[in-house]
């Protein structure tokens, strides 16, 4: 068999497999701007695009050209595209099947981060307060997921605090632990949380960079440093939950490495956040 025949090959497997997410192919065609009766010649290899159409259909999936050529295979395995429901009307962008590809191959390095923690950081909307709240890193699936706990009650404020769960996702990245978090009442709000990752058989402390918006008025994108303190595979949840609150910087109940290390950095937020872009 010739070479381009195997790249013919290898591109019809690959396109068929990317279609496959879409409700139609006319549906498909119209968003590409690719005659259908064209598209598909492509998908039954009888004909192979220009290279204007092949950047076209590799910018429309979000696919470098080399990849949509690569052995099935090895294309597979990098998108791994999750099929779609019977009667599904949401299609999965390729750039987030991408994202959660690369978080199923991370789960194997992932695994010794499953457990609670506690979270330290500086309060975005209470200044000169430490946040401390509930973190747990569990597997689903082929993926690795986490809950966070907040409870918050302003220092003048009386009554029972407000409490706000956040649901996420763990990837890797750039040697680096990536969280993304949407708080699940009002789904409101993000969160993104950079970690450096701890290459020892068991983690104690995770530190990095938190981003979010402040509670506050003027809901200010803020930024601080993070520390995640590892509490153990299981807890008493009533006791680990009840410690999640504000504390003044200057509390004894905050680690002083831990108060240190958020402190030296301060926070970023609102126009200094600004100008550093």
């Amino acid at each position: 068999m010739k070479a381009d025949d195997f790249t013919t090959g290898n591109f019809t497997a690959n396109l068929k497999l990317a279609a496959s997410y879409y409700p139609s192919v006319s549906q498909m065609c119209r968003k590409l701007g690719i005659n259908r009766q064209q598209f598909m010649k492509y998908l039954a290899g009888t004909s192979f695009p220009s290279r204007h159409n092949l950047r076209r259909i590799c910018d429309f999936f979000g696919f470098d050209e080399y990849e949509v050529l690569m052995p099935h295979d090895q294309f597979r395995n990098i998108v791994r595209l999750r099929p779609a429901r019977e009667g599904e009307d949401l299609s999965m962008p390729p750039g987030l099947a991408n994202l959660l590809a690369q978080a199923q191959r991370h789960r194997g390095v992932l695994t010794k981060s499953h457990g609670y923690y506690y979270e330290y950081y500086l309060s975005f909307s209470t200044p000169r307060h430490i946040l401390r709240s509930l973190i747990f890193i569990y597997p689903w699936k082929d993926y690795t997921l986490y809950k966070r706990l907040e409870r918050l009650r302003r220092p003048d404020s009386a009554g029972p605090p407000d409490v706000y769960k956040y649901a996420g996702l763990v990837t890797i990245a750039g040697d680096r632990m990536h969280m993304l978090d949407q708080e699940t009442i009002t789904g409101s709000e993000l969160t993104q949380t950079v970690l450096y990752l701890n290459y020892r058989n068991r983690i104690s402390v995770l530190t990095g960079l938190t981003v979010g918006v402040s509670g506050g008025d003027a809901h200010e994108p803020s930024a601080s440093r993070v520390v995640m303190e590892y509490i153990g595979r299981s807890v008493n949840l009533r006791q680990a939950i009840a410690e999640c609150r504000l504390y003044a910087e200057e509390s004894p109940d905050i680690p002083a490495q831990i108060r240190d290390h958020l402190t030296a950095g301060g926070r970023i937020s609102g126009p200094l956040r600004a100008a550093i872009y």
